[in-house]
């Protein structure tokens, strides 16, 4: 059975008409704007709808992998030609059935909601989106993100689509933060079909996501784990067009009950160790490395697949996806970094552009210039992402403006050349004075466990969560009360405005009460009328502060490990902690100040420790000055 998707089903929907970019069919041949240069491409739509079929497809191993795949159609007339295929790889369902209040029962599929699989359709190419085994109507046993088998049926999936009479044999990747992820695990398998991936806000190492610096994200671990574990459970997952009373969805969905959950996989005892291993119930083990065989990065490297990294600088994934273009320098590559958090930008005019553009040179070999200009562009900020007072009051938000292509910055490398690194020393009094040294001295702190970035954070944001207090809208709260619950030091008004472009590093000389505890930092400007606005953070388990040598190219910061050999507690005398906050580019105005915030808890996103009730709160001396100094560095464009 096929369901018909076009202009009168889905661009008549008043608040999806905008974002499916519902445009009129044209030629049969693309008329593109070539070499229009970054965020400026531009084709007409030669296609006003699809039709979508659904299928299993049989794994090597016997497990069947449902999959939609959607043929563009003209005036309700099929294409007649194969086409390029986008494939979405998703762990969370590719189609749902929905009922309406009559019981009139209804399919909402991924690639008829996508605004950017339906930018692609009507403008020439096939759409497959396939439910990872143990997920959605596929059969299976889901062992964790981003698993080996995961990872293998990729490439299984990625044949057959190539195989297809609708199919023109060249197959591209679609698909943000889970589904970006599958990107990168599929090119360390390098099916012969698979020509360019583009991977969107996707962390390529799942440890230092959950457990970077020791630190557990135990909200977003909890609210993430608990929602697929749901909708792994759930029969309303659309059945595949052969199973009309639903009989094997179910059955699909009755195996999906072994499925490891992320949420109780990383409450195992060691779990929050690099070096962790867990022995699953087929007998199989799972560790860091085997659900994340993207650290493969000679494998991606060696793939011949090239690959767009699309990343926001207040994004779960702002340190990690940089560093995923670094460690692939043989491979045919852009990146661009925007001003948005993890749902930000997409499906927008510049989103659209650049992915248009970057399959119509590698699917369909339209000469438009996409590899001929500087491999990175990233965007500047400027203002703040901070919740405003007046809920009325419509901000000028740079995503908006990021949508203009000439407010973005060109450059062949990552980091970008020319950058110099900027210190600020903490002094007394609160101060963060430029440049080294300062008065030799220490400020106490006793931890506050209720303590936290904020209300609503980046992490939150990741697992798809927004504001529940101003119209579902995803910015920041003012920090001056996070603030009062932490240590401060801050500058002077600038004399002339900086910009922070890259990786923040904090090196804090501390001892404690306690033989472990949690540092959290965050790096904050301050306006003209004293509003404290989140810039970036990041955050180190004491017990985690070796620093050695990455496996990878770790953009020069410090690196820890975290084996269980690597741990220590902390000492009496001072020690140093080095802290990376997560990559940022924001220019700090002239006359606004320089905050750096240090806690030890992060309430809303972050489990508490040492004491996991918040009780027994460690009282934490930060040294200054001398040779136990502690001071934050910053990199800055120019001088």
């Amino acid at each position: 059975m096929k369901s018909k998707i076009g202009i009168l089903t889905l661009c008549s929907i008043p608040f999806l008409a905008a974002a499916l970019a519902c445009a009129p069919a044209g030629s049969d041949l693309p008329a593109a704007s070539e070499h229009a240069g970054f965020g400026a491409y531009t084709r007409e739509a030669t296609y006003d709808g699809a039709n979508r079929y659904s299928v299993y497809v049989p794994m090597p191993d016997g497990v069947r992998v449902s999959v939609d795949y959607f043929i563009p159609t003209r005036e309700g007339v099929e294409a007649s030609e194969p086409l390029p295929t986008i494939l979405h790889y998703t762990r969370y369902t590719r189609a749902f059935e929905v009922q309406d209040e009559e019981g009139n029962t209804t399919i909402l599929a991924q690639g008829e909601q996508d605004p950017v699989l339906q930018h692609v359709l009507h403008r020439g190419y096939t759409v497959a989106v396939a439910d990872a085994r143990g997920t959605g109507a596929s059969f299976g046993v889901h062992n964790g993100a981003f698993s080996v088998e995961e990872t293998a049926d990729s490439y299984h999936i990625i044949e057959w689509i190539a195989a297809q009479p609708w199919s023109d044999g060249n197959v591209g990747m679609q698909g943000r933060s889970y589904p970006g992820m599958t990107q990168y695990q599929a090119t360390t398998r390098r099916p012969p079909a698979l020509k360019a991936i583009f991977a969107e806000m996707a962390g390529p190492t799942p440890y230092d996501f959950v457990f970077r610096g020791g630190t557990y994200k135990n909200e977003f671990i909890g609210t993430w784990g608990a929602g697929t574990k749901e909708a792994d459970l759930s029969t309303r997952a659309a059945p595949v067009d052969d199973d009309a009373d639903g009989s094997l969805r179910d059955a699909a969905v009755a195996e999906h009950a072994g499925n490891l959950w992320a949420h109780e996989m990383v409450a195992q005892e060691g779990s929050g160790l690099r070096d962790w291993t867990l022995a699953t119930a087929d007998g199989g083990q799972v560790s860091w490395d085997t659900i994340g065989t993207s650290d493969d990065w000679n494998a991606m490297d060696a793939s011949d697949i090239a690959v767009y990294h699309l990343a926001g600088w207040l994004d779960i994934y702002s340190t990690q996806q940089p560093m995923a273009f670094a460690n692939l320098p043989n491979a045919s590559q852009k990146m661009m970094i925007g001003p948005w958090i993890h749902s930000g930008g997409y499906g927008g005019d510049l989103h659209n552009a650049e992915f248009l553009r970057w399959y119509d040179y590698w699917l369909k070999g339209i000469e438009n210039g996409v590899m001929e200009e500087a491999p990175v562009h990233y965007y500047v900020m400027q203002g703040s992402h901070t919740l405003p007072d007046d809920p009325e009051v419509e901000l000028s938000l740079d995503e908006k403006r990021a949508e203009d292509p000439a407010t973005w910055t060109a450059t062949d490398s990552w980091p970008p050349p020319g950058l110099s690194t900027r210190r600020f020393a903490l002094k007394g009094g609160g101060s963060l004075a430029d440049g080294p040294g300062g008065d030799a001295g220490q400020d106490e702190y006793t931890v506050d466990y209720s303590s936290s970035v904020g209300s609503f954070s980046r992490w939150m944001n990741g697992h798809g969560s927004r504001r529940q207090d101003r119209q579902g809208t995803t910015f920041f709260d003012e920090r001056s009360a996070e603030n009062a619950k932490a240590l401060t030091y801050t500058t002077e008004p600038m004399t002339e405005a900086m910009t922070i472009t890259g990786h923040p590093i904090v090196h804090l000389s501390v001892t404690s009460t306690h033989d472990d505890g949690d540092f959290f930092v965050y790096l904050e400007e301050i306006d003209a009328d004293g509003r404290s606005h989140y810039v970036t953070e990041g955050a180190l388990r004491a017990s985690y502060r070796a620093v050695g040598e990455a496996p990878w190219d770790d953009l020069g910061l410090p690196f820890h490990r975290g084996h269980a050999e690597d741990l220590e507690p902390l000492p009496d005398e001072p020690v140093e902690l080095q802290i990376d906050l997560m990559a940022t580019a924001v220019t700090i105005d002239e006359g606004h100040r320089l905050r750096l915030s240090i806690a030890g808890a992060d309430a809303a996103n972050h489990a508490l420790y040492p004491d996991p009730e918040g009780v027994d709160a460690p009282t934490v001396t930060i040294h200054r000055g001398g040779d136990n100094g502690s001071w934050l560095e910053v990199p800055v464009d120019g001088g």
